[in-house]
């Protein structure tokens, strides 16, 4: 294994529960009548893309933006006081960079979003020795298309048979698998996985290596 990419913002911590509390407010400063309890947002959560998930919901695309926008800024209040790392993940990093495997943070999320991520991580996680992060503005299509993997993967002049992808749900493992990328999934709390599915709860460098290891199989082609 020559290169390791978390592939969203669940892998490294878990802010399900902040971003759900954030958009209800939203809701509510906006008058959609609308309220997620976890359940329902667990649901959407299934579907990657924050401002797709309002607007499938039912709202129109002015105040979908609008409600996007505001939960963005109520998040950043919340996670001002710092981010946690989810297990394992600080112990990886050092594996990693003690081995000279390269990281990379391909993600989808804003700029923004993205921003806060590092800051509130930043006492745990030191972002410089990421070889490539990516965001919403490094392509034209968000997860599940693969388009953000192909990207990273120009980027780090790398193939396939050296890379491992890490995913927290099903839909953003696709697109790691349909760049061809082996990818372990590693769900976070609020992540809605099938109760047969193999996960764990702590990431290792040795569990990585194992994954690197075999060929990346489509999630249709997938044998519980």
């Amino acid at each position: 294994m020559h290169n390791l990419l978390f592939g969203s913002i669940g892998v490294l911590t878990e802010t399900s529960e902040l971003q759900r509390q954030a958009l209800n407010q939203a809701f509510g400063e906006y008058d959609t009548g609308l309220n997620w309890n976890i359940a329902t947002y667990c649901q959407h959560l299934a579907h990657p893309g924050g401002y797709m998930r309002l607007l499938s919901a039912g709202l129109d695309a002015e105040t979908a933006r609008k409600v996007h926008n505001r939960k963005q800024d109520i998040f950043a209040d919340l996670v001002s006081s710092g981010l946690t790392p989810r297990p394992g993940i600080v112990q990886l990093i050092e594996d990693c960079h003690t081995d000279g495997v390269r990281l990379g943070f391909v993600t989808t999320t804003t700029p923004q979003t993205l921003e806060l991520i590092r800051d509130g991580l930043k006492s745990h996680i030191d972002f410089s020795r990421f070889a490539i992060l990516t965001d919403k503005s490094s392509v034209s299509s968000e997860k599940p298309h693969p388009e953000v993997y192909l990207h990273a993967l120009h980027r780090l002049s790398a193939s396939t048979q050296n890379c491992l992808a890490i995913e927290d749900t099903k839909a953003n493992q696709q697109a790691a698998l349909s760049a061809g990328l082996p990818c372990l999934l590693y769900p976070g709390a609020y992540a809605v996985v099938s109760p047969d599915t193999k996960t764990s709860s702590y990431l290792s460098f040795a569990d990585c290596k194992t994954v690197a290891a075999r060929p990346a199989v489509p999630l249709d082609q997938q044998v519980a």
